[in-house]
Protein backbone atom coordinates (compact mmCIF):
# COMPACT_ATOMS: atom_id res chain seq x y z
CA UNK A 1 0.00 0.00 0.00
CA UNK A 2 1.79 3.09 -0.97
CA UNK A 3 1.71 6.38 1.10
CA UNK A 4 1.58 9.95 -0.17
CA UNK A 5 4.77 11.49 -0.22
CA UNK A 6 4.83 14.68 1.98
CA UNK A 7 6.19 17.50 1.67
CA UNK A 8 9.86 18.73 3.34
CA UNK A 9 9.16 19.53 6.62
CA UNK A 10 9.56 23.51 7.32
CA UNK A 11 9.44 24.41 10.73
CA UNK A 12 7.77 27.21 11.19
CA UNK A 13 5.17 28.89 13.45
CA UNK A 14 3.35 31.46 10.59
CA UNK A 15 0.81 29.07 9.44
CA UNK A 16 -0.56 28.22 13.01
CA UNK A 17 -3.91 30.11 14.28
CA UNK A 18 -2.67 31.27 18.13
CA UNK A 19 -6.26 31.23 19.27
CA UNK A 20 -7.49 27.81 17.16
CA UNK A 21 -4.43 25.77 16.17
CA UNK A 22 -7.18 24.08 14.53
CA UNK A 23 -8.77 26.51 12.50
CA UNK A 24 -7.33 25.82 9.10
CA UNK A 25 -8.24 22.21 9.21
CA UNK A 26 -8.08 21.60 5.34
CA UNK A 27 -3.94 22.80 6.04
CA UNK A 28 -4.08 19.51 8.26
CA UNK A 29 -5.50 16.87 5.81
CA UNK A 30 -3.33 14.24 3.85
CA UNK A 31 -4.80 14.27 0.43
CA UNK A 32 -4.65 10.34 0.32
CA UNK A 33 -7.57 8.39 -1.87
CA UNK A 34 -9.45 7.00 0.03
CA UNK A 35 -9.78 3.87 -2.23
CA UNK A 36 -6.24 3.07 -1.13
CA UNK A 37 -7.97 2.00 2.88
CA UNK A 38 -10.05 -0.42 0.85
CA UNK A 39 -13.06 1.29 0.97
CA UNK A 40 -24.28 13.83 18.28
CA UNK A 41 -23.80 17.35 19.73
CA UNK A 42 -21.48 19.38 21.00
CA UNK A 43 -18.48 17.57 23.32
CA UNK A 44 -16.97 19.31 27.00
CA UNK A 45 -14.28 16.47 26.22
CA UNK A 46 -13.30 14.10 23.42
CA UNK A 47 -11.00 11.26 24.31
CA UNK A 48 -8.15 9.76 22.07
CA UNK A 49 -8.47 6.37 22.00
CA UNK A 50 -7.37 2.89 19.74
CA UNK A 51 -8.14 -0.15 18.91
CA UNK A 52 -8.58 -2.33 21.64
CA UNK A 53 -9.82 -6.56 21.62
CA UNK A 54 -13.79 -7.43 21.94
CA UNK A 55 -14.17 -3.28 21.29
CA UNK A 56 -17.88 -2.97 19.62
CA UNK A 57 -17.13 -0.22 16.98
CA UNK A 58 -18.27 2.08 14.38
CA UNK A 59 -16.94 4.70 12.65
CA UNK A 60 -18.65 8.24 10.99
CA UNK A 61 -18.55 7.60 7.55
CA UNK A 62 -18.36 11.41 6.48
CA UNK A 63 -15.28 12.15 5.03
CA UNK A 64 -15.41 15.47 7.00
CA UNK A 65 -14.42 13.57 10.35
CA UNK A 66 -11.07 12.32 9.18
CA UNK A 67 -7.71 13.45 8.95
CA UNK A 68 -5.34 11.65 7.48
CA UNK A 69 -1.61 11.39 8.49
CA UNK A 70 -1.99 12.99 11.70
CA UNK A 71 1.18 13.13 14.13
CA UNK A 72 0.42 12.49 17.90
CA UNK A 73 2.61 11.85 21.08
CA UNK A 74 0.59 9.90 24.32
CA UNK A 75 1.73 11.98 27.13
CA UNK A 76 3.24 10.07 30.28
CA UNK A 77 0.97 7.88 32.46
CA UNK A 78 -2.07 8.25 30.56
CA UNK A 79 -2.59 11.95 30.90
CA UNK A 80 -3.95 12.71 27.57
CA UNK A 81 -2.55 12.76 24.04
CA UNK A 82 -0.98 15.47 22.14
CA UNK A 83 -1.31 16.76 18.94
CA UNK A 84 1.77 17.27 16.76
CA UNK A 85 1.45 19.75 14.08
CA UNK A 86 4.12 18.05 10.93
CA UNK A 87 6.32 20.95 10.67
CA UNK A 88 7.42 20.33 14.70
CA UNK A 89 7.44 16.53 14.50
CA UNK A 90 11.42 16.67 13.90
CA UNK A 91 12.15 18.24 16.90
CA UNK A 92 10.65 15.35 18.73
CA UNK A 93 12.63 13.44 17.36
CA UNK A 94 11.15 9.56 17.41
CA UNK A 95 8.61 10.62 19.81
CA UNK A 96 5.64 11.74 17.49
CA UNK A 97 3.67 8.44 15.95
CA UNK A 98 1.53 8.80 12.99
CA UNK A 99 -2.10 8.27 12.85
CA UNK A 100 -5.30 8.64 11.13
CA UNK A 101 -7.91 10.32 13.12
CA UNK A 102 -11.41 9.03 13.01
CA UNK A 103 -14.53 10.13 15.13
CA UNK A 104 -16.04 7.14 16.30
CA UNK A 105 -18.39 5.52 18.67
CA UNK A 106 -18.23 2.23 21.27
CA UNK A 107 -21.41 -0.50 22.23
CA UNK A 108 -21.48 1.94 25.66
CA UNK A 109 -22.37 5.32 23.25
CA UNK A 110 -19.05 7.05 24.00
CA UNK A 111 -18.31 9.17 21.21
CA UNK A 112 -14.19 9.65 20.85
CA UNK A 113 -11.17 10.11 18.44
CA UNK A 114 -10.18 6.83 17.03
CA UNK A 115 -6.31 6.94 16.52
CA UNK A 116 -5.27 4.33 14.22
CA UNK A 117 -1.53 4.06 13.65
CA UNK A 118 0.61 4.46 10.62
CA UNK A 119 4.32 3.63 9.75
CA UNK A 120 6.38 6.71 10.36
CA UNK A 121 7.96 8.11 7.47
CA UNK A 122 11.84 8.90 7.68
CA UNK A 123 12.16 5.97 10.56
CA UNK A 124 12.85 3.18 8.14
CA UNK A 125 9.77 1.43 9.62
CA UNK A 126 7.67 -0.54 6.98
CA UNK A 127 3.83 -0.53 6.69
CA UNK A 128 3.00 -4.09 8.83
CA UNK A 129 -0.14 -6.16 9.01
CA UNK A 130 -1.22 -4.42 12.37
CA UNK A 131 -1.98 -1.38 10.92
CA UNK A 132 -2.80 -2.37 7.59
CA UNK A 133 -5.16 -4.37 9.18
CA UNK A 134 -6.56 -1.41 11.18
CA UNK A 135 -6.98 0.60 8.41
CA UNK A 136 -9.33 -1.70 6.84
CA UNK A 137 -11.61 -2.49 10.04
CA UNK A 138 -11.57 1.21 10.68
CA UNK A 139 -11.61 2.87 6.96
CA UNK A 140 -14.07 0.45 5.66
CA UNK A 141 -15.92 -2.40 7.91
CA UNK A 142 -16.70 0.07 10.89
CA UNK A 143 -18.09 2.71 8.60
CA UNK A 144 -20.75 -0.08 7.16
CA UNK A 145 -22.37 -1.28 10.22
CA UNK A 146 -21.21 -2.54 14.20
CA UNK A 147 -18.29 -4.61 14.44
CA UNK A 148 -16.56 -6.29 17.60
CA UNK A 149 -12.61 -6.06 16.80
CA UNK A 150 -10.49 -9.39 16.65
CA UNK A 151 -6.95 -10.26 17.03
CA UNK A 152 -6.66 -13.03 14.27
CA UNK A 153 -4.23 -15.98 14.86
CA UNK A 154 -2.20 -14.58 12.08
CA UNK A 155 -1.34 -11.30 13.22
CA UNK A 156 -3.07 -8.11 12.67
CA UNK A 157 -6.41 -6.92 13.37
CA UNK A 158 -10.28 -8.49 12.68
CA UNK A 159 -13.42 -7.88 12.83
CA UNK A 160 -16.55 -9.78 13.75
CA UNK A 161 -19.77 -8.32 12.21
CA UNK A 162 -22.37 -7.24 14.47
CA UNK A 163 -26.12 -8.97 13.45
CA UNK A 164 -28.09 -6.89 15.36
CA UNK A 165 -28.34 -3.00 15.36
CA UNK A 166 -27.05 -1.82 19.01
CA UNK A 167 -28.16 1.67 18.35
CA UNK A 168 -28.33 4.09 15.59
CA UNK A 169 -25.02 6.80 15.91
CA UNK A 170 -25.78 10.02 16.92
CA UNK A 171 -23.03 11.54 15.21
CA UNK A 172 -21.73 15.03 16.70
CA UNK A 173 -22.95 17.88 14.48
CA UNK A 174 -20.03 19.70 16.15
CA UNK A 175 -17.08 20.58 13.62
CA UNK A 176 -14.26 18.35 13.58
CA UNK A 177 -12.18 21.72 14.16
CA UNK A 178 -13.89 21.88 17.60
CA UNK A 179 -14.04 18.33 18.43
CA UNK A 180 -10.03 18.63 18.09
CA UNK A 181 -9.82 21.47 20.34
CA UNK A 182 -11.58 18.97 22.95
CA UNK A 183 -10.02 16.01 22.53
CA UNK A 184 -6.63 18.10 22.49
CA UNK A 185 -6.94 20.77 25.17
CA UNK A 186 -3.75 22.60 26.01
CA UNK A 187 -2.05 19.66 24.47
CA UNK A 188 -0.92 21.03 20.80
CA UNK A 189 2.58 20.99 19.88
CA UNK A 190 1.99 23.92 17.60
CA UNK A 191 4.94 26.18 18.71
CA UNK A 192 9.78 25.31 18.77
CA UNK A 193 8.89 26.63 22.48
CA UNK A 194 6.46 24.07 23.65
CA UNK A 195 7.59 22.82 26.80
CA UNK A 196 7.24 18.99 25.75
CA UNK A 197 9.95 20.05 22.57
CA UNK A 198 12.21 22.06 25.72
CA UNK A 199 11.45 18.44 27.53
CA UNK A 200 12.60 16.19 25.02
CA UNK A 201 15.65 18.86 24.60
CA UNK A 202 16.61 19.02 28.24
CA UNK A 203 16.75 15.14 28.00
CA UNK A 204 19.42 15.15 25.62
CA UNK A 205 17.92 13.26 23.00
Amino acid sequence: MSETKESPNKQTEHTITPGNPFANLDALRNPQDYEEFLGGEAVTAFAVRTLKEGMHLRVNPDPNYTLLGQYVVPARQGQGTYFVFPQFRDALGPLPRRCNLHVAVDGHGEYFLLAIKQANPGTGQEDNAWYTTARRVAAAAATEGWIKITKPSGGGWGYIPVEHTMFEPNWPATPMEELLHSAFPDMVVNSLSHDLIQQYKERGA
